[in-house]
């Protein structure tokens, strides 16, 4: 039975695929992008897939790298 999905979950759903276009939107693989944030390759795949967290520093470190504001990484994932 498939987990039922809750506001915190759906949130960094739409936030991992938000950073995931914005990277793809530069041709980086996820290689590249986690080296500019300084995480691993995986961390970037879990991310991008809605199961891994982001914290509030790293958020930043993802919108300095992807030369965008978090707002506009955040833009609909409310």
């Amino acid at each position: 039975m498939r987990k039922k999905r809750n506001k915190e979950d759906l949130f960094y759903e739409i936030l991992g695929i938000r950073i995931q276009i914005f990277r793809e939107s530069k041709k980086w693989n996820q290689g590249v992008l986690a080296k500019k944030v300084g995480l691993s390759r995986t961390s970037i795949a879990n991310i991008e897939s809605g199961r891994q967290r982001v914290l509030a520093h790293q958020l930043r470190d993802f919108a300095q790298a992807l030369n965008t504001t978090v707002l506009k990484l955040t833009k609909g994932c409310v």
